[in-house]
């Protein structure tokens, strides 16, 4: 529901905000007042064009902000939360803003969204219906939604979505098996050349880096010798540390009983020597088993070179080239044993589609039901509101293809998620004239009356929790104007309804009545919006029967009009 609407420096507005109610918002007012400029505003907040004209004179910028009541609106809930806008208060506001350059942004709860979201969001907010409208009930992606919503089909509905997702899933798996003989050999020969070569190499996980690390040993094996036995000469060798260190320990042991305090540096002396001497064992045997063979040298590096040749053809390491030739097998598992799968596949998918053609077949029937229905109650609202003449039509066809899933009376269908069903909302305006889609039909007044009948009807269905009206009184008085205002009346029990009208008749029912007026704001023209009371009301509704010249006469019976229509 639609809160407050604010607009600053829009067209001849300066300055406004209009709080508006649930049930039955009426504005009145003399022609020019500003009343369409309104509509303008909430249209341009819906995302629909806005021109740098519209900018009031004067100004480089305009800016249109409505708040919105969305705790009926989980559509709404959900674009937000797919936007990552905070919505936690059911508290919706969107902002516009435009500028003299050209260049406009757009908000929702403070955060920038691009246009098109912001008309994703819109269709759940308002339906505008008038000379300017966002209409989502000429939008003919909305027909089928509202047949189906109005025939209670949603159940069917999802059964259909269930049985084509399901086919269009077998239909992919029949289509991954399904290859030429000329792959399907290229691709054995291929995946079994692959196993053949990685399995025929015995890799082991680890194995390039001790080859790389064995390598680096043998082409260094001179050096390593040369430097161990420098090392162990040093060592162990006639003039080495250990020769020395005997000595020295030879020395120390004769005089620590002389000097008890040495008997630590003597243990010191012989740890060391100890140790040295298995370290100069340890170095020998390094020495003894370094290997200097050609050969091996050869072996190693043919193995690193063959490992490099298979990480250029299946990865980038032993782990990925193991991998591969797993996948391979599994490949090749599949393509030798794909044929009776492949049949397997196929009979299922002759079981779905069969299921999929009694869904479908049925939900379209119940839709040509619900169709008929539709169409008598719409036309017994339009002969209500004075258009008798008008002929209503829901146009239900399906769409032929030699590809198409469904066989019936010798066609071919194509199944969709929702159905096999093109569904489009049809009207004649005059007797003797064509059937025709609804935005081509009518304008202005006659195209709200043709809306109003298919909301009264619909609403139950409608998402949309505010419709506005424009000039659905064009071309009516007396007797229809009274019908036309009750069934406004009627629907704006169950959603917000805004309404601009000339007649009195509709006037006298609302359930909040804004005048818009022109006044003066620094010496400049601009318009003004204003709630009226219960007295103010009186007085309005008595200009609108009577002219500006208000009588005693017409404000009775202006109290009588509103006192009748608030007991109904």
């Amino acid at each position: 529901m639609l809160l407050e609407l604010r607009i600053k420096n829009f067209v001849i507005i300066d300055s406004l905000t209009v709080s508006f109610t649930s049930g039955l918002n009426i504005l009145t007012g003399e022609t020019g007042a500003g009343k369409s400029i309104l509509i303008d505003a909430i249209s341009g907040i819906l995302g629909e064009k806005v021109t740098t004209d519209m900018i009031r004179t004067g100004f480089d910028r305009a800016s249109i902000e409505a708040t919105f009541d969305t705790s009926k609106m989980p559509e709404v809930k959900t674009l937000l939360d797919e936007s990552g806008i905070a919505s936690d208060d059911d508290t919706l506001i969107i902002q516009r803003e435009f500028f003299a350059n050209g260049k406009g942004r757009c908000f929702a709860n403070a955060a920038q969204i691009p246009l098109n979201r912001l008309k994703e969001i819109s269709e759940y907010l308002i339906d505008i219906h008038g000379q300017n409208e966002h209409q989502n009930i000429v939008n003919i992606a909305k027909h089928r939604e509202l047949l189906d919503s109005f025939g209670f089909l949603s159940n069917d509905v999802a059964r259909v979505k269930n049985v084509h997702e399901r086919l269009g899933s077998i239909r992919n798996r029949i289509s991954s098996f399904q290859i030429d003989e000329k792959e399907k050999a290229r691709r054995i020969e291929f995946n079994t050349f692959s196993i053949k070569e990685i399995d025929s190499a015995k890799l082991k996980v680890g194995e390039e880096d001790e080859l790389r690390s064995e390598a680096n040993l043998l082409q260094n094996a001179e050096k390593l010798f040369t430097e161990i036995n420098a090392s162990t000469d040093l060592i162990s060798g006639e003039a080495g540390v250990i020769r020395n260190l005997k000595k020295a320990e030879n020395s120390l042991a004769r005089i620590c009983d002389i000097d008890q305090n040495l008997s630590s540096i003597l243990d010191a002396i012989r740890e060391a020597l100890y140790s040295l001497e298995d370290s100069s064992s340890t170095l020998r045997d390094y020495r003894n088993s370094i290997d200097f063979s050609p050969e091996r040298i050869n072996i190693v590096e043919e193995r690193l070179n063959l490992i490099q040749g298979l990480k250029k053809k299946y990865g980038d390491s032993i782990e990925e080239i193991l991998a591969y030739a797993e996948k391979a097998k599994q490949e090749l598992e599949s393509i030798t044993s794909g044929d009776e799968l492949l049949e397997n596949l196929k009979s299922a998918e002759k079981k779905i589609v069969a299921e999929a053609k009694t869904i479908a077949l049925a939900l379209s029937e119940k839709r040509k039901s619900a169709a008929k229905k539709l169409e008598e109650l719409v036309m017994k609202e339009l002969g209500d509101l004075g258009m008798s003449g008008t002929v209503f039509k829901i146009s239900i066809k399906r769409e032929t293809s030699p590809d198409g899933d469904i066989e019936s009376d010798d066609k071919r269908y194509i199944l969709y998620p929702h159905g096999l069903d093109r569904i489009e909302f049809l009207l004649s305006a005059n007797e003797g004239e064509d059937l025709r889609q609804l935005r081509k039909v009518a304008s202005g007044g006659e195209m709200s009356r043709i809306m109003l009948a298919i909301k009264n009807v619909i609403q139950s269905a409608d998402i949309v929790d505010t419709l506005i009206f424009d000039e659905v009184d064009t071309g009516i008085s007396g007797r229809t104007a009274e019908i036309v205002g009750k069934k406004l009346k009627n629907l704006s029990r169950d959603r917000q309804v805004l309404l601009i009208t000339h007649l009195p008749q509709i006037a006298s029912m609302s359930d909040s009545h804004y005048l818009v007026q022109k006044g003066r704001n620094d010496g400049r023209v601009t318009t003004i919006v204003k709630n009226l009371n219960e007295r103010e009301k009186v007085r309005e509704v008595a200009r609108m029967l009577a002219g500006e010249e208000v009588t005693d006469l017409s404000l009775k019976h202006a109290e009588e009009m509103i006192a009748k229509a608030g007991s109904k």
